[in-house]
């Protein structure tokens, strides 16, 4: 469409171009009123020219954005914002849910509305995890005596399929190597091994049910005994300790992951300036580089970090993230104020050459991840 619009502008443009040359040449006695009917028109076709670059633009911006909604049900607000932003996607929280039958109705309206403003669906994503953090209540009770009862999770995954959940913000990654760490008490194995085991299979299934599995939160939380969403946290990861939490990352990787979300916590030793959601050498030299992943990278939720980081602006941190490496920014919460982080970012889009063309190839990674994986005709670009 937008092709189309570029060509029949240009068109145009030439059209009257040369019909003004005309006129100016061999009618000196062309009137005001015709000169100023063509000039207007070639006023209005250069206007129209740019203004279907600014859409464009818009659109790819909002394939780098994961919002949030406030409530059960899209009200009108929620839909203006996110037929304005276009975003790839959607997380859900507890506050969005209700019952199955629920749920499944609101994922439902809100593919009708990517389809409408995009033609592609949604990235659907859920916090479901195994022993972990719930959001609609499945993948809890699937250990017996420290075994995975395999029957019950795939039951558990078939429900988060039916309801049009595409993709799942689990596997934990996150081998607690601090027995007082945070993320011990998500982690449903006692041993790195065992960990490695069970992500295998769990991401396995997520596949066989059209699901995409998401490995969290790189480069590994397990060593943090405080929840970095809580307060800014930053320690000296031992090299033996990040190799053994890498190898856990990239054995997921290798048995197809298709996600990878970052953390906000720092590490002195790699990066000494900046938290892992901000870091070029987290993001890009080692996963991207060191690990060869080749899958898309999101942050977590970066509209909580102020929490944790005061003083942060969220445009910047958004932009920060983008720069990093990730092909996604998530917002998860305060739908308006993500509205305008997403507008801020797209007004300094245009005096930022770099930033324009991280957003540009991460629009073609999104893109070419629906194409291949959820079954979608797209737009041409």
């Amino acid at each position: 469409m937008h092709l189309k619009l570029t060509t029949i502008c240009l068109i145009i443009s030439a059209t009257l171009s040369s019909i003004l040359i005309f006129f100016l040449l061999d009618k000196p006695l062309l009137t005001k009123e015709e000169s100023h009917k063509i000039l207007n028109l070639l006023k209005y076709s250069e206007e129209s020219n740019n203004q279907n670059s600014i859409t464009s633009l818009s659109e790819k911006l909002g394939q780098n954005f994961i919002v949030g909604i406030p409530t059960t049900q899209i009200d009108e607000k929620t839909i203006e914002i996110l037929h304005h932003i276009k975003p790839a996607g959607i997380v859900l929280y507890s506050r969005n849910f209700e019952s199955f039958s629920q749920l499944k109705e609101l994922i439902l309206e809100l593919q009708k509305i990517s389809k409408e403003d995009t033609n592609m669906p949604y990235f659907i994503m859920l916090d479901e995890e195994p022993e972990g953090a719930l959001r609609v209540g499945l993948l809890k009770n699937i250990f017996s005596l420290e075994i995975p009862q395999w029957k019950k999770i795939e039951r558990d995954i078939s429900i988060l399929s039916s309801l049009g959940i595409n993709v799942e913000l689990a596997p934990l990654a996150d081998f607690p190597f601090d027995n007082n760490s945070f993320v011990a008490r998500r982690i449903p194995v006692k041993t790195v091994e065992d960990l490695v085991s069970f992500n295998r299979t769990f991401i396995k299934i997520l596949k066989d049910y059209k699901i995409s599995a998401t490995l969290k939160h790189f480069p590994g939380m397990g060593i943090f005994e405080d929840d970095p969403h809580n307060k800014f946290l930053h320690s000296i990861i031992n090299k033996n300790t990040l190799k053994k939490s890498l190898d856990i990352f990239k054995d997921g990787i290798e048995n197809c992951a298709d996600f990878v979300m970052t953390c906000h916590a720092m590490y002195d030793n790699l990066d000494s300036e900046n938290p892992a959601t901000f870091s070029r050498t987290i993001v890009t030299d080692i996963l991207k580089d060191q690990l060869n992943f080749k899958g898309i990278i999101v942050t977590d939720d970066i509209s909580d970090m102020p929490l944790s980081i005061k003083g942060l602006d969220l445009t910047d941190a958004g932009i920060k993230a983008l720069k990093a490496g990730h092909n996604l920014i998530m917002f998860s919460h305060n739908l308006d104020k993500t509205k305008e982080i997403f507008d801020e970012i797209l007004y300094k889009v245009n005096t930022d050459p770099e930033l324009k063309a991280i957003i540009e190839n991460n629009y073609l990674k999104i893109i070419a991840f629906k194409d291949k994986n959820l079954n979608i005709k797209i737009k041409a670009p």
